[in-house]
């Protein structure tokens, strides 16, 4: 017996309707409540804080408005920091201060080995002369051809007869310390030489080819 068969014809219509309906009205109650019900949270949480915000006193409203846009605010600067961020600072490295000329100056004249020499290699020479020797040493101490201190200068190897044959140790008189003060306070007759012989009993042909810059006593001083 087929189904509906003892629905009237004209009736069939109306049925079809009914069943229709019966379909398309809860559908369209779901989605409608799934639009209505999509909104997020947080947006409805903005509208509805904004719609408060629109009745409130204007100070509480401009108060809200700072508090809702600092974040933003500071989260966009941070962005901007970490996509351009600002160029280091490197503090210049400083200039040296220690220079060759300063560290020679650095060094104190031992006025005591000053006079030693002065002693050894000049007695019985006038004042001037004997001031002269120690010019020449420390003249050698501020040149760069030489060691940098009066010690290193004296005992460099070959440099002086008195020193290898130990005549430097001998006990130096007043005059020699009183050479040696002057030269050490700056007293040059020399005019800057660095080297000084005496040419009766020197035996290098090579101190022969430097130039001469003054003659004192019985040495002859050169550079």
């Amino acid at each position: 017996m087929p189904v509906f068969s003892w629905i009237k014809p004209t009736h069939k219509r109306w049925v079809a309707i009914f069943f229709l309906l019966c379909w398309a009205v809860p559908f369209l109650g779901v989605m409608g409540f799934s639009i209505v019900g999509g909104v997020p949270l947080n947006a409805q949480s903005e509208v509805t804080q904004m719609a408060a915000e629109q009745t409130a006193d204007p100070a509480e409203r401009q108060e809200k408005v700072v508090e809702r846009t600092e974040p933003k605010r500071a989260e966009a600067s941070m962005i901007e920091t970490a996509i351009d961020p600002e160029p280091v600072q490197t503090a210049p490295k400083p200039a040296p201060t220690t220079t060759a000329a300063s560290s020679r100056q650095a060094n104190p004249i031992d006025l005591n080995l000053l006079a030693r020499v002065i002693y050894a290699e000049a007695r019985g020479e006038p004042l001037e002369g004997q001031v002269a020797v120690g010019a020449v040493l420390i003249n050698r101490v501020g040149s760069n051809k030489f060691p940098d201190d009066l010690w290193s200068v004296v005992f460099k190897k070959g440099e002086f007869c008195t020193v290898r044959d130990g005549q430097v140790w001998l006990e130096p008189n007043a005059e020699a310390y009183r050479a040696a003060q002057l030269a050490k306070d700056g007293w040059d007759p020399t005019n800057g030489a660095l080297y000084f012989y005496n040419p009766s009993r020197t035996t290098s042909a090579w101190i022969w080819s430097r130039t001469v810059t003054t003659r004192i006593g019985s040495h002859v001083f050169a550079v």
